[in-house]
């Protein structure tokens, strides 16, 4: 059996599934590149509503382990994060049923869904700079985009300090309140959640997700289009040719350009 299984209990949501032998969930080559397949195979299903990821025993997903890793950890990050490209190229909403501990690359496979259904008693950490080994730029994205509070994204990153799914719900943007009691029902709320968001035809998830975590969708190499910048003081306070021959040099409106300038530095400064 492979590290991935995918069902669909309801029509047009699917389940994949983790499972390893050890109940780590450990993201090795083999474990990534099923994924990938998987995920893709999903994306790629007409009549997609909804994706979930879970895990069958033990932690939701644990990273990788680096005592064992076969490749150097910056294949293993860029590889984790084409995973995190497609849950966020996803065209329908994802959630992460987190039932275990999330830690590592597995916390950044978790913060890549749009909603995360997690069991109380789940811890999650980055324990990388106890450590001493950095973290891709996309792990760091996904927590400015995704957690609320700068406090516990210092807790995380830098002190490499865990906390619990109970703990986390209100300062995880896209966690579920509250966080579930029992880890056995934790999929089960996560199908509800996605049943009940309705995906219009030819609605595209990936656009929206652009829009509200362009930090995150940049940072995995997705193309963003990002809103015009406003134009500088200077910018809307030149003045054409033309302009200046309908308004001249008149008092009044030297004062109107005045005004405007003064609004203009006011919001900047």
């Amino acid at each position: 059996m492979g590290f991935c299984t995918v069902q669909s209990p309801i029509d047009g949501i699917f389940v994949l599934t983790m499972a390893s032998s050890d109940g780590h969930q450990y993201l090795t080559d083999e474990a990534i590149g099923d994924l990938i397949a998987s995920l893709t195979a999903v994306r790629d299903t007409p009549g997609l509503r909804g994706l979930v990821t879970t895990s069958r025993l033990g932690s939701f997903c644990d990273g990788v382990d680096h005592d064992a890793a076969g490749q150097p950890d910056e294949q293993v990050a860029a590889r984790v994060g084409e995973v995190v490209r497609l849950l966020l190229e996803m065209p329908a909403p994802t959630a992460a049923a987190v039932n275990g501990d999330a830690t590592s690359l597995g916390l950044a496979l978790a913060l890549a869904h749009d909603h995360c259904v997690v069991w109380e008693g789940a811890a999650v950490a980055l324990p990388e700079a106890r450590r001493r080994r950095p973290l891709p730029g996309y792990v760091a994205a996904l927590l400015r985009d995704k957690v609320a509070y700068a406090r516990l994204r210092k807790l995380l990153m830098l002190r490499a300090e865990a906390c619990t799914g109970k703990e986390l719900v209100g300062t995880w943007y896209s966690a579920n309140d509250p966080a579930a009691a029992d880890r056995e029902v934790v999929a089960a709320e996560a199908c509800e959640l996605l049943e009940g968001i309705e995906v219009g035809s030819g609605k595209n998830y990936a656009t929206a997700r652009q829009a509200m975590w362009p930090e995150s969708c940049a940072a995995v190499g997705m193309e963003i289009t990002r809103p015009r910048r406003p134009s500088s003081p200077e910018q809307i306070l030149h003045v054409s040719e033309k302009e200046k021959e309908k308004h001249g040099a008149s008092d009044q409106y030297q004062i109107k350009q005045t005004k405007i300038m003064k609004k203009i530095m006011y919001k900047t400064s």
